[in-house]
Order: structure tokens, then C-alpha cells, then sequence
């Protein structure tokens, strides 16, 4: 699993698609007024902000199974 910070930018964006068409698990972090437009499909999005550390707890937990 991948945690893409700043998906919603170019290079974010570019990193998360690269993932994607690889066949990886990703999660986007991104912050909560966010337009999130069309993303790929298996793209977990996660609402938080870097500047907001409290906010980053769902994005690092990781599910099994």
C-alpha cells in the first residue's frame, strides 16, 4: 500500500496514476475541501492535512485482508 501525499497536484497526481497503472494498492491523501475530479478506479481517498497532524490517522492505518 502507497500513501500519495499531494494527489490533487501534477506531480502527486502523476506518481498516483504511475501506481495505479502498475497494479499497486494506493491511498490519496487529500485535504477535506479538495475537488477530487475523476480518479482511478481502486484509488482509496483519505481526507487529512499535513499541517493538521491529528487529521493523518486514517490515512497511515493500514487494513488487512
Amino acid at each position: 500500500m502507497f500513501l500519495v501525499t499531494g494527489a490533487t497536484g501534477n506531480a502527486g497526481g502523476a506518481v498516483l496514476r504511475a501506481l495505479v497503472v502498475k497494479g499497486q494498492q494506493v491511498r490519496a491523501l487529500v485535504r477535506p475541501e479538495s475537488d477530487l475530479g475523476t480518479w482511478p478506479a481502486g484509488v482509496e481517498r483519505v481526507a487529512g492535512d499535513l499541517n493538521r497532524p491529528e487529521t493523518l490517522r486514517k490515512a497511515l492505518h493500514h487494513r488487512s485482508g
